[in-house]
Order: structure tokens, then C-alpha cells, then sequence
């Protein structure tokens, strides 16, 4: 069935509605992106919608890292507990007035009924099931109490929480990506809590009748919630409502086919932010691993615009869609190359450098700061454009030289430690005045190999000796690039201030030790 079936354009009202039990991850990223897509497309609403309905599992600081994930990657909800909107609370705990109202209609009409057994019983009940290696359901007990058992257990304040009663017969429904779906939950499934005993709705109940009360037209979600959805379609037609239309998404998987778990740290949205991926190589990515998009040629990065205006859900894949980092990568590379290509943008990625280099270097980053300007970075940027596929490339322990004041003590450990000899040490101011004679034009890879060559047959040192006493004293490592891309990048001016620092910290020592003798 063409999509044109499913989709009214003038009420087109989506919903990304996670637990807060965890940060965002690849998956709740994804589904919120194909609902932040598909209400663009259609001119609708993307509402953010908190269900928070399982207390135990709550985590601090969930919901806040949602939102300013879901802000850094573009996503803004237009309706969400941050921004308010015409059908909130937004979150589902500040509704539970709402749940106890709908729950009360479905018990005066028949559709829902108290149950009072014991957990012990139910949990009797799920190990029998599992040893005779039966479906668990709950087997009705309470769904035929009479008024006067229910009065009497009401007056001893025995606990109970509210389960459905499943009608007979199968439910029928049309998905927007698995086509027409049909179950009998009555012949699977026992009568199913939707208010705990705590006041609390479970997650079927709740986000049924928030998705009424929010007109909410369309759910796209995961597809481990297709099996659920006849539930939430029943639960519908009990209060006299008309369903949404369902779309489920294919899940992600590992290479191996298995399962993306949200306590992945790897797979947090802001492990990919904190190292240095852009967001929108990230949708990008996503976009490509999961249909809905047409054929795509290569890892090429539109902006949210084109995606929105490329996406279709009747491309969507059914099968399971592999994560492969690897990807991630090319578009993260690409991306940073796109943004080399104007002045604006590659003005935002030497700030987002810096952001990275302060983050990881602090105080030794901020005392050399003064000596790291836009066009320094941009070089290095540009040096290594090909050889990167994120910002956090450039500050990798061999590149740390770049962006700070190499410390004193650490320089003389490694002259220790590598036996550098008094006889090359003595020769860096040569060293300097020869370095510094070149025209700047002439400081690059290729014409300081030359140079340093030269240098060490007027000084009559071994190039090796030269090469690890220079890459020590300018960067304080044992091994790294050659020295001569170091001289390059550091350029005539960084590279003349840090030689000079060390002859002068030499020539200091010297005199201190004559005045001690």
C-alpha cells in the first residue's frame, strides 16, 4: 500500500518517547531521527515525550543528556517538558491524574478489573510456566471476582494493581514497514497489568493514552515493539479511540548480527561527540545504515533539509540493519573535508579544535594558546586532512607537541633516557641561526630534509644523533613524526622560540653550576 494511504498531511503529529534509564544511544538517536524526519517531510510536529513510569529504573541526569543530545545532532522537538507545548506535562509522571481517569473507564465498562494476587502467586505461577516450557501469562484468577469478594478485599486494604481483560479474538493491523500484521493475543497472552499497585501505569497503558490525549497520528518506534502493538491497539478500541498508525523501524546490530545493548558505552551519543565525530556525519550514518533514504552512491553528508526531503518510509528496510563503524568514519572524514571548503565552516571546526584541545589539555593548552592562531590550526588542519577521520586525530599523544608548552623536566628525562650526547646539545644554537636563515617560504617537509642534512655534515654530527636530540627538545617524545614534518608544522617562528628556550635553560644550568663550584 502506498504510503499516501497512511499519511494525512495536515495532522501529521509524531512522538520520541524514551525511558530515562540510561544516556541516548545509536538506537533511541535513530528513532528519534526517522520521527524528526518524517514530521518535516509532512509538515508535522516531533514532540519529545518522557516515560518515566518505571521509577526503579530511573537514572539521574537521563533526561537532561536526551535533550542536549537531541540539541546537538539538530533534532529539536518542537513540544517537549523543555519547551512546553498545547499537551503537556511532558513527562509521564506529572500525568498520573490522566491515567487513574482513563483506568476508572475501563473499569465501569468492563475492559479492565482489579487483580489481588500476591506477587508470590505470580511468581508461582512464571516458574510452573518455565518448567513445563509454556508461554507465561497470567491464568485470569481476578477477572471473575464477584462485587463482595472485591468489597471485602478493598476493606482490608489488600494491595492490587489493574489488569485488561483481553477480548477474544485476533487484532489486524497495517504497519507502515511490515506491511499487514495480524495476532491473537487472548490465545498468547493472559490479562496484562496496566496500573501497578504503586499508582503507577505500566508502559502499555500509559503511552496509549498519551498518544490520544497528544494526537499523536503516527508512532514509528522499534521493531521489538510490533509483537506489543495489538496490545496498544485493543487498549484503543476499549476506550473508543482511533489507533494511530504504526511504523516499526528494524533494529541495529553489531557486525555479528547481535543486538546493540544501550549500556554499549561505545554506542553513547555523546562518546561519538566527545570524540570529535559532527553530528551530522553521525545522521548521515545512521541514514545509511537503515534504508528510507533510495540508493545512495558513497558516504556523502546532507544537511538536515535534504534528509528530510530524501526520506520515505516505504524504503525503509525490513530486515536488521549492521552498524559499521568503519563508515562512521568515511563520513566523518568527508565531512571535514566539506567543511575546509569555505572560509565560514572551516572557521567552525578550528573552534571546535580548540574546545577539544582545552577539554583534553587544560592549563597546558590555555598558556600556549597565545601562540596558536586560526591560520596555525588551519595548517595543521589541512596537513592532515587525509590522514584523519575525526578532530580527536589531532590531539593524539604524538601531535600533543602542536598544542603545548613541552615541560622542562620532561625534555631532560628523555635526554637522559636516550644518552643524548653534551657534543649535539652544544650545536643548537647553530642550529637555530641556521634554521632561522631560511626565507619561510622555504620551511617545508621537503626543503628542511634537505637543510637538515646539509647541517649535519657543516657540524659534523650524525643525522641520527641530530634528528632525536631536535625531535626531544621539541617535543619531549622518544619516537613520533620526522623531524622534519615536525618543523613544518610547528613553523620557523614556534620552532626558533622552542630551541631558544632550551639553549637558554642549558646556558642557565651552566652558569649556576660554575657559581656552586
Amino acid at each position: 500500500m502506498s504510503l499516501r494511504h497512511y499519511v494525512s498531511l495536515a495532522s501529521v503529529r509524531v512522538r520520541f518517547a524514551p525511558s530515562p534509564t540510561g544516556f541516548l544511544h545509536l538506537g533511541g538517536l535513530r528513532t528519534a531521527f526517522f520521527n524528526y524526519l518524517f514530521a518535516r517531510k509532512n509538515k508535522g510536529k516531533f514532540i519529545l515525550r518522557i516515560e518515566d513510569t518505571d521509577q526503579k529504573r530511573l537514572k539521574p541526569g537521563s533526561v537532561e543528556n536526551l535533550y542536549s543530545m537531541l540539541q546537538w545532532t539538530g533534532l529539536v522537538p518542537d513540544e517537549s517538558p523543555f519547551v512546553g507545548g498545547s499537551y503537556g506535562p511532558y513527562i509521564q509522571s506529572q500525568r498520573l491524574n490522566l491515567y487513574q481517569e482513563k483506568v476508572e473507564e475501563l473499569i465501569k465498562t468492563g475492559s479492565a478489573y482489579r487483580c489481588f494476587c500476591s506477587e508470590t502467586r505470580l511468581d508461582i505461577l512464571k516458574k510452573e510456566a518455565l518448567r513445563q516450557h509454556s508461554n507465561w501469562g497470567y491464568d485470569n484468577k481476578c477477572r471473575n471476582l464477584d462485587a463482595t469478594e472485591i468489597e471485602n478485599f478493598l476493606k482490608e486494604d489488600k494491595p492490587y494493581t489493574i489488569r485488561f481483560k483481553i477480548p477474544k479474538g485476533s487484532v489486524t493491523h497495517k504497519d507502515m514497514v511490515f506491511g499487514t500484521q495480524t495476532y491473537d493475543v487472548s490465545e498468547n497472552e493472559g490479562d496484562f497489568i496496566i496500573m501497578k499497585s504503586d499508582g503507577f501505569p505500566t508502559y502499555h497503558f500509559a503511552c496509549v493514552v498519551d498518544d490520544h490525549l497528544m494526537q499523536i497520528s503516527h508512532v514509528l518506534r522499534g521493531t521489538e515493539w510490533l509483537i506489543s502493538t495489538p496490545k496498544h491497539i485493543l487498549m484503543h478500541q476499549a476506550l473508543g479511540w482511533e489507533p494511530p498508525t504504526f511504523a516499526h523501524l528494524p533494529l541495529l546490530t553489531n557486525s555479528d548480527r547481535t543486538k546493540l545493548s544501550k549500556r554499549q558505552d561505545s554506542i553513547g551519543i555523546e562518546n561519538f561527540k566527545e570524540k570529535g565525530y559532527s553530528s551530522i556525519a553521525l545522521l548521515n550514518f545512521l541514514a545509511n545504515a537503515g534504508g528510507g533514504f533510495g540508493k545512495q552512491e558513497g558516504c556523502i553528508n546532507y544537511d538536515l533539509e535534504t534528509l528530510s526531503s530524501k526520506f520515505n518510509l516505504e524504503n525503509v528496510n525490513m530486515g536488521s540493519c549492521i552498524v559499521d563503524l568503519r563508515k562512521l568514519d568515511l563520513f566523518n572524514h568527508n565531512y571535514l573535508i566539506q567543511q575546509l571548503s569555505s572560509e565560514t565552516s572551516a572557521s567552525n571546526l578550528i573552534k571546535d579544535l580548540r574546545k577539544l584541545l582545552k577539554k583534553k589539555y587544560g592549563l597546558r593548552y590555555e598558556k600556549e594558546e597565545v601562540n596558536l592562531s586560526d591560520s596555525y590550526i588551519k595548517k595543521i588542519i589541512l596537513c592532515y586532512k587525509d590522514r584523519m577521520n575525526t578532530l580527536e586525530h589531532l590531539t593524539g599523544p604524538d601531535m600533543e607537541y602542536l598544542w603545548t608548552t613541552v615541560e622542562w623536566d620532561d625534555i631532560l628525562e628523555k635526554i637522559a633516557t636516550l644518552k643524548i650526547q653534551d657534543s649535539v646539545l652544544s650545536s643548537l644554537k647553530t642550529v637555530s641561526r641556521i634554521l632561522s636563515s631560511m626565507p619561510e617560504s622555504e620551511f617545508t617537509g621537503e626543503k628542511l630534509n634537505v637543510k637538515l642534512k646539509d647541517m649535519c655534515k657543516e657540524l659534523n654530527l650524525k643525522y641520527s644523533a641530530l634528528m632525536r636530540a631536535l625531535r626531544v627538545l621539541l617535543t619531549a617524545q622518544k619516537d613520533g613524526p620526522g623531524v622534519a614534518e615536525i618543523l613544518e608544522m610547528l613553523g620557523q617562528k614556534r620552532t626558533l622560540e622552542k630551541i631558544k628556550f632550551v639553549t637558554e635553560k642549558f646556558e642557565n644550568q651552566r652558569k649556576s653550576s660554575i657559581c656552586n663550584t
